[in-house]
């Protein structure tokens, strides 16, 4: 049987990229269906403006730089908390730490070469949403590379080679094509499109059919 693909537009500052990528795993998994299922991650910047070797609240700039004021920010955050909480995930968004992700959308395409890519994005989101760790400095990102049982001095060098740029922009440029306002979305078998994280049971329905066609 041919795999179902699911390619996934995500940015690893997206809470609701975080919730989704959960709740997806959770459905393959409650359908023993991780065997016939593919998934490619791509990349998508929320804020590729952002500077580099840079950090600042994420709460803050959400309110402030965003123009989102920090009232809707919070309401924001206490809706997504018991989400997560579902999944497995106890967010921390008061530690959460902004930066400028196209160096670990690099590493998440570096590592995908050794099948890693799927770990590695998972522990980024965990460093940002569960510690707090400043990943806009070079070391806290070797260190989850390290972590993950990859070889930091490539990943250092291709940061600083700017390697795997062509890639990130090929993802992003499609994801305008497709017409993507915002992540995470979900696209299986290149025909149906899913945006944003779902309601209870949703990924398991979407996947089930997925697996009958």
């Amino acid at each position: 049987m041919t795999k179902v693909k699911i390619e996934i537009w995500s940015d690893v500052v997206c809470p609701s990229c975080f919730i989704g990528m959960k709740q997806l795993e959770q459905a393959i998994s409650s359908l023993d269906a991780k065997d016939d299922v593919e998934i490619v991650l791509r990349s998508f910047q929320l804020d590729p403006a952002f500077p580099k070797n840079k950090s600042m609240s994420s709460l803050k700039h959400l309110a402030e730089m965003k123009g989102y004021g920090m009232e809707r920010v919070q309401e924001m955050c206490a809706r997504l908390l018991p989400v997560g909480k579902k999944v497995g995930i106890d967010f921390k968004f008061d530690k959460a730490l902004i930066y400028n992700t196209q160096d670990a959308h690099r590493l998440i395409k570096w590592s995908k070469n050794f099948d890693k890519a799927i770990e590695l994005e998972k522990a980024l989101f965990f460093a940002y949403f569960c510690i707090g760790t400043d990943l806009s400095i070079q070391k806290n990102l070797l260190d989850i590379i390290e972590d993950a049982g990859l070889d930091s001095s490539k990943a250092k060098e291709i940061i600083e080679k700017k390697e795997y740029s062509e890639e990130i922009n090929i993802d992003i440029e499609r994801a305008k094509s497709l017409g993507l306002r915002g992540v995470p979305f979900f696209l299986i078998n290149e025909k149906t499109g899913v945006s944003g994280c779902q309601n209870d049971g949703e990924f398991e329905e979407i996947l089930s059919s997925a697996l009958l066609l």
